[in-house]
This record gives C-alpha cells, sequence and structure tokens, in this order.
C-alpha cells in the first residue's frame, strides 16, 4: 500500500516529494496566484454583501468616499465562471445621468487608476452632498459627471440619514444606498395652470403617528393627459 504523499517530514529525514504532493503543491500556488488580486476571501463578502471590490476604471486615481458609477463585473463568467461566483465585484466609472441613477458605489478607501478597492453599494456610508441651504430634501442622487459627491434631491436612489448644519452648498452627510423613494405624492392646488402649462402642486408625505399629510414643499405639475 502507498504510503500518505502528504506526510510531513522530520528534521533531519531525507526529503522526497511524490508527483502527487508536488502537482498539489503547484495547484494550490496557481490558485492563490488568481485570487491573489482580490485580497480577503470571498465569504466575508457574502455575508455583508453591501461592501464589494471595484475597480477603479474612471481614468484617474480616487480618494475615500469618491462616487463611482457601476458597469460590468471585473471578471464575466464567460471568462472564469468559478471566479465570478466566488465574490461580487464591479468596475466603477465617472458616473453619467442616463446609466448609473441607482447603480453607483461610495469608496470606503483610496483606489488609484485601474486598481481594486472597497466600495459600499448597499447600507450607510458617508459621502460628500450638494445642496440648496433653503430647501434640504430626504434623498441623494449621482451628479452627471462627477467623482466628489451626490445631491440632495427630492426622490432618489439613497436615502439622507443626516446633513451636517453648516450654510454650505456641499456638506457631509450619511447616506443608506438602498433604492430610495421614487414615489412623489402631489396634491395639486389650483385648477388654473400657469403660462408654460404647469398646475401650482405640494409634495406631501403622509406622517403614519399624526396620521396626516405633510407639505414638504411646492412644486409645478404637468397634466400629461393633455
Amino acid at each position: 500500500m502507498a504510503g500518505d504523499a502528504f506526510k510531513k517530514v522530520q528534521p533531519g529525514q531525507r526529503l522526497e516529494i511524490t508527483a502527487e504532493a508536488f502537482n498539489a503543491f503547484l495547484d494550490a500556488a496557481r490558485a492563490a496566484r488568481e485570487h491573489k488580486q482580490f485580497g480577503t476571501e470571498a465569504s466575508q463578502f457574502f455575508r455583508q454583501s453591501g461592501i464589494v471590490k471595484v475597480k477603479n476604471a474612471s481614468g484617474a486615481d480616487r480618494g475615500r468616499f469618491a462616487v463611482l458609477g457601476l458597469t460590468e463585473p471585473i471578471i464575466l463568467p464567460a471568462n472564469n465562471e468559478t471566479e465570478f461566483k466566488r465574490q461580487v465585484t464591479f468596475e466603477g466609472v465617472v458616473p453619467a445621468k442616463n446609466e448609473h441613477k441607482g447603480k453607483f458605489a461610495v469608496l470606503l478607501e483610496p483606489v488609484a487608476a485601474s486598481k481594486i478597492g472597497l466600495a459600499v453599494v448597499a447600507g450607510v456610508v458617508p459621502v460628500r452632498l450638494q445642496v440648496d441651504p433653503g430647501q434640504l430634501y430626504d434623498c441623494a442622487e449621482i451628479i452627471d459627471g462627477n467623482t466628489q459627491a451626490l445631491r440632495n434631491v427630492p426622490h432618489g436612489s439613497a436615502r439622507v440619514l443626516w446633513i451636517e448644519a453648516t450654510g454650505s452648498t456641499e456638506r457631509w452627510a450619511v447616506v443608506r444606498l438602498d433604492d430610495g423613494d421614487y414615489e412623489a405624492h402631489v396634491l395639486i392646488t389650483g385648477n388654473v395652470p400657469d403660462s408654460d402649462g404647469y398646475y401650482p402642486g405640494e409634495v406631501q408625505r403622509y406622517d403614519v403617528d399624526t396620521k396626516t399629510w405633510q407639505t414638504l414643499f411646492e412644486c409645478k405639475v404637468l397634466d400629461i393627459n393633455q
């Protein structure tokens, strides 16, 4: 009967490596090399799938808390299905308004161009937020061509949990990336349109505790049925 090909060698004992053991060492080294670019084991990312690896394909170095639009996985299943299934990854680019609304990540660490780093795609994270000091809203969304901040908006794909209390038009905020509330509840307050055909209205939110509708801000409404 053949001996154990993987039996450890004792001090002073003659080293003899079988073909089986040598091939196993090569397989292990090859697997480690293929996975090296991803760093931490995949199991950690599946336990916390809101944090993923993102390759900076934006064409420039990006700092911590930069915003990148998400495109395709770094490794596609057609190229390496095993690695594709091992962990969730994306390539990140400069956000574009027609492509990346609700499809973006916030970097958790500085990432040089063409390098890979950690980013939040779902969950709570600090971020720079462009705001109107006279009217703060509950949601945030990408800014076309801007990797430095999100824009404060009435309805968007991120929920604003906190905004820095300053008078600046760009502030620190804490947001939750979660496919925010896109649905607007609008009360039309008049039946006479203005010169552009818009009716006066108010964006409202229902308060469950008081069982009343609260007005958030005034708006204009276009009747698309006309």
